[in-house]
């Protein structure tokens, strides 16, 4: 048994650390562990290492490691009070990406007929300006950011440059553990934001895609994901101007299973594959609309 005491230095040693010795890991950390923020950072340590050489595996295979994920959960679930503090650092650097778009406005005279993507990190990344050539485009994407960030800076990052569309993408708010209730709340008041400025402009919400490390970041993050995209393609079908694009599906392959290829080394962003399957279904969806 691996003993309370060496959590810490078993974190340093979890490169090699074996499925067995994992799940026992994680059942001492749950009936002996003390909650502080220590032990925290130790277990979250360990499980980093274990399941970053297992994180394909799993998505092929979930059920190898149903056992492990489970008691993992169990311990994402006894740490959580010690997570819910002020990140001053991710909130300074979201804080400055926005000063950032700012001073660029501030350089710079955009098109009144733009179309804009705002979001997390799935825009930010994305070379929209290059897939998009034939149309004027603006990227406000900052990664990290939630959607009640977003509602936070639309003065800033929307209303200033009357887009005649908007493409939004946000899963934040699920990945922070917000219920898919709580999460479509905030798309709907972005939605009134934006349709009480702008009555005529097209709202496309793109719909949270899948990731390979959706159970490592939290129990039932994939699921509520989902749940989230079907509750706003609800949504969409009742408004006006609103258009849900479903980005996800394309994602799975002939089995339903997650293309783990089309993601970088982290598991959680796309790469050129990942974001090749995305660029033809917004180009058709902004020539339908434009055209």
């Amino acid at each position: 048994m691996i003993l309370c005491a060496n959590l810490s230095t078993y974190a340093q040693k979890a490169s090699t650390i074996d499925d067995k010795q994992f799940v026992e890991y994680l059942t001492n950390s749950l009936e002996n562990a003390e909650i502080n923020k220590e032990n925290r950072n130790a277990v979250f340590k360990t499980s980093r290492n274990y399941w970053k050489g297992k994180k394909i595996d799993y998505n092929l295979h979930p059920e190898k490691y149903e056992k492990a994920m489970s008691l993992y959960h169990e311990n994402q679930e006894k740490f959580k009070e010690l997570k819910n503090v002020p990140n001053k650092k991710r909130n300074k650097r979201i804080e400055d990406a926005v000063k950032n778009f700012q001073n660029l406005d501030d350089r710079n005279t955009f098109s009144k007929n733009s179309i804009l993507f705002v979001g997390s990190s799935s825009i930010s990344g994305w070379k929209t300006s290059i897939s998009f050539p034939e149309f004027y485009i603006i990227n406000r994407g900052i990664g990290g950011m939630n959607m009640h960030e977003i509602i936070y800076y639309y003065d800033i990052l929307i209303k200033k440059h009357a887009p005649s569309v908007i493409a939004i993408y946000c899963d934040i708010d699920i990945e922070q553990g917000k219920t898919p209730e709580e999460s479509v709340n905030t798309f709907k008041e972005l939605t009134r934001k934006i349709k009480a400025d702008f009555p005529k402009t097209v709202i496309l919400l793109l719909s949270m895609k899948p990731v390979i490390v959706d159970d490592f970041i939290g129990k039932d993050i994939r699921k509520n994901k989902m749940i989230t995209n079907a509750q706003l393609l609800k949504f969409s079908n009742d408004e006006n101007n609103i258009e849900f694009v479903d980005l996800a599906s394309p994602m799975l392959n002939a089995e339903g299973k997650l293309k783990t290829e089309i993601f970088i080394e982290d598991g959680m962003h796309l790469n050129k594959l990942g974001y090749a399957i995305w660029n033809p279904i917004i180009r058709n969806v902004l020539l339908e609309i434009t055209q």
